[in-house]
């Protein structure tokens, strides 16, 4: 659909949850958060085109995210979903906030883990930053043997992180990757945030203090977010605390009473593809 093709699952009844992966990964690195949430959610897990077994991401660099976020829009209703939770984590913690702001109407609340809202760098240094950190990620070209050793090193703690982001270094789209990467230089959220009224909440691991930073920035522009810091954890939570994670985003739905039945569905909803 949409000029492409797109991987998903559907686990489960109830309230539906959206998971989004990190940039490089896919639907498999919530493997944990299917099995604990299918018990009492509907759960929907895709590939971002792109990214693992969805299609290709032709379309400019400056049109990605709109588009990722499109296709997502026609998923859901697709599915007959009228309403969801989405929990994006890192680069999808971006389209879960681009998301709410393009289409409010199929978002209940919004979960965003150790990600940004703006990458806009404004001074001198800033922007010398900005630039070594471009020329760096070029280097993700390279064969994904490459980078095993110090993710190794980065990831001794995780184990089941390390494993993941290892699975997505060896089978990565390096090309769409990099247009993705380009896609977030230089998004400023900021303008729209105030204007996103549905519950959020921010996830950050601890050993992040720039993530911690970031997260907390976001969620002190949303109208409705708080922010929860796991302990021990990294770039991606639910990965190096799975189980905390999972408990976190259990209680931010009942808190908000997103886990009450299966209400969210569009009889007769046809979309044209």
């Amino acid at each position: 659909m949409n000029g492409t093709s797109l991987y998903y699952e559907v686990c489960g009844r109830g309230t539906s949850l959206v998971f989004i992966h990190s940039l490089g990964l896919t639907h498999e690195m919530f493997e944990i958060q299917k099995n604990y949430f299918k018990q009492s959610y509907q759960t929907v897990f895709l590939d971002l085109r792109g990214n693992g077994q969805s299609g290709n991401l032709i379309v400019p660099v400056g049109r990605v995210i709109e588009t990722q976020c499109e296709d997502l829009s026609l998923l859901l209703g697709y599915l007959g979903i009228k309403k969801a939770v989405i929990v994006g984590v890192s680069y999808g913690g971006i389209i879960a906030q681009k998301f709410s702001n393009l289409y409010p109407n199929q978002v209940s609340a919004i979960v965003i883990s150790d990600s940004l809202s703006t990458n806009v760098r404004t001074t001198m240094l800033g922007k010398f930053v900005s630039m070594i950190d471009l020329i760096s990620s070029l280097s993700y070209y390279l064969p994904g043997e490459f980078f095993l050793r110090s993710m190794k090193i980065t990831y001794y703690k995780w184990d089941l992180a390390y494993r993941a982001i290892r699975k997505g270094m060896l089978q990565k789209r390096s090309g769409e990757w990099y247009k993705q990467r380009l896609a977030v230089r230089g998004i400023d959220f900021t303008p729209f945030l105030p204007q996103i009224k549905v519950p959020a909440l921010c996830i950050a691991g601890d050993h992040s203090y720039s993530v911690i930073r970031q997260m907390n920035e976001t969620a002190g522009l949303l109208s409705n977010a708080r922010l929860q810091v796991i302990e021990d954890s990294c770039n991606p939570s639910n990965l190096c605390q799975p189980q905390r994670f999972n408990e976190i985003v259990q209680c931010f739905l009942e808190d908000n009473r997103l886990n009450k039945g299966d209400n969210n569905y569009m009889q007769g909803y046809q979309v044209p593809f």
